[in-house]
């Protein structure tokens, strides 16, 4: 009776991990490529969430790529709120500098946590397209 849900979950999930941009046509610190990543991880929990209720476990080999989509999630958006604060008016100049500093730190981290997503993603050939 909860096969059919958790199948459409991870149908969805893979669609979409499917359709994540691919490596080489990313651009540094292009925050308009974060909105798939985060759909993504959205749909990495549902299908997660109805995996375990069908099968009574939790699945260790989705717990890594999971990480790497929280640890995305939360690099980007800190370096959202980075970006936000240092185009605050009158901002003192070594202030924007270090929220620029902390906005590229955080962008690289983005980066990073894709390399990993895809490093431990179970279902390479998904990740990598046709």
């Amino acid at each position: 009776m909860l096969y059919g849900p958790a199948e459409h979950a991870e149908k969805r999930l893979l669609g979409a991990v499917a359709a994540l941009p691919p490596d080489e046509t990313v651009e540094p610190y292009n925050e308009a490529q974060d909105a798939p990543w985060h759909h993504a991880r959205l749909l990495l929990r549902l299908h997660r969430y109805a995996d375990e209720v069908v099968r009574g476990t939790p699945d260790p080999v989705l717990a890594g790529a999971g990480h790497a989509l929280d640890l995305h999630r939360d690099a980007a958006e800190a370096a959202s709120a980075a970006a936000a604060a240092a185009r605050t008016p009158r901002i003192a100049p070594a202030t924007a500098y270090a929220l620029g500093v902390l906005h590229a730190d955080q962008r690289h981290e983005v980066e990073a946590a894709r390399g990993v997503f895809r490093e431990s993603w179970p279902y390479a050939a998904a990740v990598t397209g046709p």
